[in-house]
């Protein structure tokens, strides 16, 4: 944060006015196992009805539900090809922080409680039996952090005995145990003597209809890469480094530019009789020749 302050004091104090459990690590909440900071599990509830969400509403709760029952059935036949106690994600994840806790020096100091060295000047304090570390990466997601799991490694234990229950395959068939059964078609649905519900009044707009939202400035297109926005990019001046302006209207500029031409002093130039064939042409005749 005192670097940031350094850098862009303006960065600083959007930050600090806002509250730090919904960007920092030190004050999220622990019972949620998860330490996502943004909102991307609803954008892809958002892309996957993107086809649906401009249908009548029959139509639009139609094409949801059929689409909910078919992705609970994808994933309880992936489910059921699960070679390890938790899903294929999570086994990589596991994997990687295995070959990372190598760099890590865990020395035992009673109940359960082990002080592992992570390089120069961190040091950190894990407990395997409240299952918790004190850079609070392991209590946020859920799954051993990389302190947590040199601990682990070192005393020859199963590193997925360790990992959250809600990552393990039981869980997940419980989550897509639920069946969502088929329906038959609108030509086989009672009547009623109510008034059908009909569609809302339209007005074509002009131009061609939006099918995408508008990203924010520090979103990437699908396919591209990240270009700020020039609302949300602040120019440093050429010259000085400061920002608010540029080197057009910096006030050193004329301080650090060279004189302008026309007020250095004029070169003697050479009389016009020393180069007679530079001032004066040829002949007619001569230059025919």
């Amino acid at each position: 944060m005192e670097k940031m302050k350094v850098d862009s004091p303006s960065a600083f104090e959007w930050l600090t006015a806002k509250d730090p459990s919904h960007w920092s690590r030190a004050f999220l909440r622990e019972g949620a196992k998860c330490d996502m900071l943004c909102n991307n599990m609803c954008e892809a509830f958002n892309s996957a009805i993107v086809q649906a969400r401009d249908k009548p509403i029959i139509t639009l709760l139609e094409m949801v539900r059929t689409y909910m029952m078919k992705r609970l059935t994808r994933k309880r036949v992936e489910i059921e090809k699960w070679n390890h106690p938790v899903g294929p994600k999570v086994y990589r994840y596991v994997e990687k922080i295995k070959s990372l806790s190598v760099y890590c020096t865990p020395t035992f100091s009673g109940n359960n409680t082990f002080q592992v060295e992570a390089g120069l000047q961190n040091q950190f304090v894990v407990d395997l039996e409240g299952r918790t570390c004190a850079c609070r990466k392991w209590q946020l997601v859920g799954i051993p952090c990389v302190h947590a799991m040199a601990v682990i490694m070192t005393c020859n234990m199963n590193p997925y005995d360790y990992v959250d229950s809600y990552y393990k395959k039981e869980s997940y068939i419980k989550t897509y145990q639920p069946v969502i059964y088929g329906l038959n078609g609108p030509k086989m649905w009672p009547t009623t003597d109510n008034l059908p519900v009909q569609c809302p009044d339209f007005t074509k707009q002009r131009g061609r209809p939006k099918t995408s939202r508008n990203l924010q400035g520090d979103e990437v297109k699908k396919g591209g890469t990240l270009k700020l926005r020039k609302n949300y990019y602040v120019g440093r001046c050429g010259i000085c480094g400061q920002s608010g302006h540029n080197k057009r209207s910096c006030s050193k500029r004329a301080q650090s530019t060279p004189p302008a031409a026309s007020t250095m002093p004029s070169q003697p130039q050479p009389p016009s009789s020393t180069v007679p064939h530079l001032t004066s042409p040829l002949p007619q005749r001569q230059r025919r020749r």
